[in-house]
């Protein structure tokens, strides 16, 4: 039996691969599964990823996607949904919905992951660590200066203070838990409604009140996954104080399971693995002018950014490594590159994908002169 094509590569306890996962199980999806670290070095993962250091990434042989809210596009744009709201008909209330899932998905993956975040056992004491393995990661120096790096402020990460300031941080948590709870009633009501009164299976009773779950369900698994399977804030968040979340939470648990590919789901590989998977793919291509697959233009007028064009791509927030490589596909929602630079000095020609949305293109006549 051959391998599934979609190969994940993530590290446990991350929410952003939590809410990859979700979707491939929610579309019933097969996928392979390549273990990482959740710090540098990545000697198996930089030739695909050419110095991109956020994680998780999805890989397609040798095409690479990088970030969550691109990935979930792919998926949904190679494997479309019934009823799911990014590919319902124009016009209908559910097309209505894709921008708000976009939207939905950017606030809780720079807002609500931050809430979440800050209520990391940061601090915590010799004792603490030794009984709680998330505690010692959370305090390993190794882990805190890869944290540090990775956001680009200058300055050390300085857990004793967060650990001081968790309790007011708290007030940030559970003002935007109250804000999903808001969100989750209108639907939740409607479908429970709906399954009273009618002996038909009930559709419904997600965030955007779609029939299925969409980008934003994801987003927001990911995040509240995080929060509950390392039991942060107990006492504060609890069905009793927000019943339509809890709700939510478990249909959500319920649709995976139901949903899930029944033998192929997290099927494991190593790195070496799927690097010899991108050198076969790499060479079964049938490379354009040197540098790319298939062309497309889409992009803003303004831009004047062309097909072949060298350039690099960098996050605007966080992980600032930037990618250099020439354009093969420039969109208003995505740019996908052919990189030149290779950290590792293995050759593997590979294609990796960026979303617009975070991410600047600078040419690299302008890049060397900033």
């Amino acid at each position: 039996m051959s391998k599934p094509e979609i190969i994940l590569h993530h590290y446990p306890g991350s929410p952003y691969a939590e809410k990859v996962v979700a979707a491939l199980r929610i579309k019933g999806l097969p996928w392979c599964s390549v273990t990482t670290s959740p710090m540098l070095p990545r000697p198996l993962l930089d030739p695909l990823t050419h110095g991109y250091r956020r994680i998780p990434v999805m890989q397609i042989g040798n095409e690479v996607f990088c970030d969550t809210a691109l990935i979930l596009k792919e998926l949904e744009q190679r494997y479309p949904t019934r009823s799911s709201s990014d590919i319902a008909q124009p016009g209908s209330h559910q097309a209505n919905n894709a921008g708000l899932s976009e939207m939905v998905t950017t606030w809780v993956d720079k807002q609500l992951f931050g809430n979440v975040r800050d209520q990391m056992p940061w601090g915590a004491s010799a004792e603490e660590q030794k009984a709680n393995p998330l505690a010692a990661v959370f305090n390993n120096p190794a882990f805190l200066a890869d944290r540090s790096q990775l956001s680009g402020g200058g300055k050390p990460i300085n857990a004793e203070g967060i650990r001081r300031a968790q309790p007011l941080l708290l007030d940030q948590l559970v003002s935007n838990l109250d804000t999903l709870e808001k969100a989750l009633q209108g639907p939740q009501r409607a479908f429970l409604g709906q399954r009273g009164a009618t002996n038909k299976a009930a559709e419904g009773g997600w965030i955007l009140n779609t029939l299925t779950p969409s980008m934003a369900d994801c987003s927001v698994y990911g995040k509240v996954w995080w929060l509950l399977s390392t039991k942060r804030a107990p006492e504060f968040v609890t069905p009793t104080a927000y019943p339509c979340l809890f709700a939510w939470w478990g249909q959500m648990n319920e649709y995976l399971k139901k949903h899930r590919h029944s033998t192929l789901d997290k099927v494991k590989i190593s790195g070496e693995e799927a690097l010899q998977i991108a050198r076969r793919a790499a060479t079964a291509s049938v490379w354009q002018e040197g540098y790319g697959l298939t062309k497309k233009e889409g992009a803003h007028e303004a831009e004047r950014r062309k097909v072949g064009e060298l350039v690099t791509v960098s996050p605007n927030d966080y992980g600032k490594v930037p990618v250099k490589g020439r354009i093969v596909e420039i969109t208003k929602e995505r740019v996908c590159i052919h990189p030149e630079n290779d950290p590792t000095g293995e050759k593997i020609d590979v294609l990796m994908h960026f979303p617009r949305n975070g991410y600047i293109i600078v040419p690299v006549v302008k890049a060397a002169a900033l």
